[in-house]
């Protein structure tokens, strides 16, 4: 049985996504290659036991802010992901061919036995395809259990 969540339908999961990435998708866009590709990517950050989850909030938000040309953000909010506290983060930024892009969100910090890691679970979309996809995104969302996904990495 995987435990990797389901991606949205004509999306490719990455056989190889980047560094620090347990998991990635792309959107399929078929022969429109000079479309933004849409992607949802599962990362994890080692975080030191001494920061908890308002710290690392406040981290990400000034580093993101700072990474991202015309970052805005809409919504930040506290939730419960995979039955743990988290949250999730709603904004808006320019891509590298100045694309106008949503970031939508959700964290989690996860202890194990040798510490803590921060994850994420981030979806970068073309603003005008957001209405279409956010539903499916979040049904990714509510079925992304980081725990059990960083179990399965190893």
């Amino acid at each position: 049985m995987s435990v990797l969540p389901p991606i949205p339908p004509d999306w490719d999961r990455l056989a190889r996504p980047p560094r620090e990435t347990l998991w990635m998708a792309v959107e399929n866009h078929g022969v429109d290659h000079d479309r933004f590709r849409g992607t949802l990517a599962h990362t994890v950050e080692p975080l030191g036991a001494e920061i908890g989850l308002r710290q690392w909030v406040h981290q990400t938000e000034e580093l993101i802010s700072a990474a991202l040309r015309g970052y805005l953000l809409i919504d930040l909010e506290r939730l419960g992901v995979a039955g743990q506290p988290g949250g999730r983060r709603l904004a808006h930024h320019t891509g590298p061919n100045d694309e106008a892009l949503v970031l939508e969100q959700w964290f989690v910090i996860v202890e194990y036995v040798d510490g803590s890691a921060g994850h994420t679970l981030t979806a970068t979309l073309a603003t005008d395809r957001y209405d279409t996809l956010a539903d499916i995104v979040a049904t990714t969302a509510q079925s992304w259990d980081p725990a059990e996904v960083a179990a399965g990495a190893g």
